[in-house]
């Protein structure tokens, strides 16, 4: 009796929910990058999944979602495993198939799925990965796609080694029915050049809006599902659509049509057949053959359920925007800087203050549009002493074009901190005669003495520069003041052994240029 209630009970969610399609508007987009505030699925009306290579405009995110596969079938770059008619045949110890039924000449040896949101910085579900121990047991591969071409003979797919990744560390996995909470956070061996996926970071997803996957259902090569909308978004941890997602499709991205993540594919919908459940094919005796599992919609079962992105750790969400950042500035990476900088409140973040403020680096890097964009939002929470670290660098480097950034945005000519030199005091001893101009233009004080009471020309006399001796006399830098040793600038040239330049300031002094 049990066995006839949980088949009728399976036709009757399909049944009532046939009539319940439309699709309704979707609730009001909320803005996802404001600051930080089991296995089974199926296949929902039409399967809407297609081959990668066949989607249009999602390329990179393609590019930035991993197979997870066991190192017990890789031998060197070789990846063997079955083709899914020969693993359906087995399972189900037939070799007929419904129409509904695809790929089926294609290789199975993915395990679950997994995707970037930094340079090594991996997402996938917490049933697929829990500990260091169990993570160090896959392998990671990018670009298993349907263009692998499979040896049918020797049953394996080749790949290539640099798209091989290894995980050295867990930085958080979590699986808890209590509390729905199914993630795990990987780094890898190395850092890839792939664009990461962007992610959620504020407000919640909205119901009927769009998503899609991308992802390993089955073990296949990766398929992108379209077509999906979100169902309910109630839930603390998960929200639920109506993607078409398999076993295999664990852990993969839940994204919008923008390519920003929403969450983390878990778990999903069944059928019973045979005295079990199955998310992805079911046995059907009417017509002796195997069956894609289907849904007339998501509206009444468990639907396809995502772990909301923006509920994993904060800590892990900051570190991977800091890094994509990171990454782009030491690269060179303008557009993919531009795209990060929607987060742009990880520029002032505590996180950032304590890792290394951004502007640094670009400014480092010579990478001088990505500092504008970071002054334009960060110029007025820039401490003294991170203007100074910053104009240290212009003048330790004479970068004119630097020092003229700075100077746009405010930072102040004569900023400094615990006595330290100011900037046209760091110049001079830099002989950088240019910067200095741009100092004086911009109202460094040509007053300003060290601890020892040298005025700049004391400072010029001391490096021997008869071209900022000149250059400060004709700004109007006083040749007749004495340092506490009591010395004219004069006096401090004799003492260099500038005979030359002691003439000159001794004349200056008399007023006899």
């Amino acid at each position: 009796m049990k066995t006839k209630f949980l088949i009728c009970s399976a036709f009757l969610c399909c049944s009532i929910t046939l009539f319940a399609q439309e699709k309704n508007d979707p609730e009001p987009f909320q803005y996802p990058f404001g600051e930080l505030g089991s296995t089974p699925r199926g296949v929902f009306g039409d399967d809407d999944r297609k081959e990668v290579r066949d989607a249009e405009g999602i390329k990179d995110f393609v590019r930035a979602t991993a197979a997870m596969v066991s190192k017990n079938v890789i031998d060197g770059n070789e990846l063997y495993s079955y083709t899914l008619r020969e693993m359906l045949s087995d399972r189900f110890e037939t070799k007929n198939f419904d129409e509904n039924v695809r790929y089926l000449d294609q290789p199975t040896v993915a395990n679950c799925t997994g995707f970037l949101i930094a340079p090594d910085i991996l997402i996938t579900a917490g049933h697929c990965v829990k500990t260091l121990e169990d993570a160090q047991k896959w392998i990671w591969v990018f670009d298993y796609t349907n263009e692998l071409e499979y040896d049918e003979y020797y049953k394996y797919v080749e790949v290539p080694k640099n798209n091989m990744y290894e995980v050295v560390d867990v930085l958080a996995s979590v699986l808890d029915d209590e509390t729905n909470q199914d993630y795990a956070v990987l780094k890898l061996d190395r850092k890839s050049e792939r664009a990461p996926y962007r992610f959620r970071t504020s407000g919640e997803v909205s119901k009927n809006s769009q998503v899609n996957t991308i992802g390993t259902p089955t073990g296949l090569p990766l398929k992108f599902s379209e077509n999906a909308i979100v169902v309910s978004n109630e839930e603390e941890q998960f929200f639920k659509s109506d993607i078409d997602a398999f076993p295999g499709n664990s852990g993969g991205p839940v994204f919008d049509p923008n390519g920003f993540i929403e969450g983390i594919l878990v778990r999903g919908a069944t059928q019973y057949s045979n005295g079990t459940y199955s998310g992805d094919y079911i046995y059907d005796p009417e017509c002796d053959c195997v069956k894609t599992v289907q849904f007339s919609s998501a509206e009444y079962n468990a639907g396809c359920q995502a772990h909301k992105i923006h509920k994993l750790p904060g800590e892990i969400l900051i570190r991977a925007v800091y890094e994509n950042l990171e990454y782009a500035i030491e690269n060179g990476l303008v557009d993919r800087f531009n795209s990060w900088s929607s987060y742009s409140w990880i520029f002032n973040y505590e996180y950032t203050n304590l890792q290394g403020r951004l502007e640094f680096l670009a400014a480092r890097n010579k990478e001088y549009s990505m500092l504008e964009a970071m002054l334009s939002a960060t110029k007025d929470a820039l401490s003294p002493i991170d203007g100074y670290i910053l104009m240290k660098e212009a003048i330790a480097t004479q970068d004119t074009k630097l020092l003229k950034i700075l100077l746009d945005y405010d930072i102040y000519p004569d900023v400094s901190y615990d006595n330290l030199p100011t900037p046209i005091q760091l110049a001079v001893k830099n002989n950088f005669e240019t910067g200095i101009n741009q100092l004086i233009d911009a109202g460094a004080d040509l007053g300003v003495k060290d601890s020892n009471g040298n005025n700049l020309l004391h400072l010029a006399a001391q490096m021997d520069r008869i071209n900022l001796i000149q250059l400060f006399v004709q700004r109007g830098v006083s040749a007749n003041e004495k340092n506490n040793d009591g010395d004219y600038p004069e006096k401090t040239a004799k003492k260099s052994g500038s005979k030359s330049n002691f003439k000159y300031l001794k004349n200056a002094r008399k007023g006899r240029l």
